[in-house]
C-alpha cells in the first residue's frame, strides 16, 4: 500500500516519505497505516499522525514532506521542532532534506502521541 503511494511520487518526495514511515513504524509499531484525504495517517485508537507530500496539495508547503501530529497541541516538544502556526490542534514538521530527518527528534513525539491516543 505505502509501496504504491511512494510510486505516485517525485522522487525526492518519494525518498522522505520512505523514511519517515520507517520511522513511524519502527518507533510505533502497533499503529497501523491506513490512507485518509489520500496520505498515509497512522491510527491507534483514532488518528495519530501522518505524512503529506507537497506533491498532494493542500498541505501548506510547496515542497517536501509534512509530518504531522494530529494532536500535537497536546505534546510537549523539548526540540522546538514541531510548529503549530495558527492550527490549534495539529503540529507539523517539515522536511525537505533526508539529513533532516532525525530519530531523535521524532521518537520523543511520537511515543508522546500514542500515549495521547492511549487517553
Amino acid at each position: 500500500m505505502i509501496e504504491d503511494f511512494v510510486l505516485t511520487l517525485p522522487d525526492h518526495e518519494a525518498k522522505l516519505v520512505k523514511r519517515l514511515h520507517q520511522l513511524v513504524t519502527e518507533i510505533s509499531p502497533r499503529l497501523t497505516c491506513r490512507f485518509s484525504y489520500g496520505v498515509p495517517y497512522y491510527f491507534g485508537k483514532r488518528r495519530v499522525c501522518f505524512i503529506w507530500p507537497s506533491s498532494k496539495g493542500a498541505s501548506g508547503v510547496k515542497e517536501g514532506v509534512l509530518l504531522g501530529f494530529c494532536e500535537g497541541h497536546l505534546l510537549e516538544d523539548e526540540s522546538g521542532s514541531l510548529q503549530m502556526g495558527t492550527r490549534k490542534q495539529v503540529g507539523i514538521i517539515p522536511y525537505t532534506q533526508l539529513n533532516e530527518i532525525k530519530r531523535e527528534v521524532i521518537q520523543p513525539l511520537l511515543l508522546q502521541a500514542e500515549l495521547v491516543d492511549k487517553g
